[in-house]
């Protein structure tokens, strides 16, 4: 199951999984960027405390339903091939971090992992792919 920073998603949520147990919503808001959820069978501290720092999943497809056509899921980004616009062999998204600003791709090749900022001049969608533009990745290189 999919990490998201789509707040959308959370408007036609009936249910979710925490852990191994699906909970219903009772009751949701968004405020300021955060998710407020009352779940039915929460009704007191000490019976949310022990869902403290747990992540909340939901169907993949949902999110599939409110993306924009562009747009990738970190979960379909996660081992994807990258190549630049040569056809030459970039390496492989291992991992996406973020710092606060962007999302930083780590990207794999020869046993070398390197992290590249995410910018749309640097990545350009072409169906479910991305090609990476050879010129513009020198530019925002970091090598690990």
């Amino acid at each position: 199951m999919p990490l998201t920073n789509v707040l959308a998603v959370f408007n036609s949520l009936k249910s979710c999984q925490i852990g191994v147990e699906e909970m219903q919503i009772e009751h949701l808001s968004i405020r300021q960027g955060f998710v407020y959820i009352k779940f039915k069978s929460i009704n007191t501290r000490n019976d949310a405390e022990k869902y403290r720092n747990k992540t909340i999943k939901i169907e993949k497809s949902l999110l599939e339903e409110i993306k924009e056509e562009d747009d990738f899921l970190v979960d379909d980004l996660i081992g994807m091939l990258l190549y630049d616009d040569k056809g030459e062999y970039v390496g492989q998204i291992v991992d996406i971090l973020n710092y606060g600003a962007t999302d930083i791709f780590v990207i794999e090749k020869e046993e070398r992992q390197y992290e590249v900022p995410y910018v749309k001049d640097v990545f350009v969608s072409k169906g479910k792919t991305l090609i990476v533009d050879s010129e513009k990745l020198k530019e925002v290189l970091i090598w690990l």
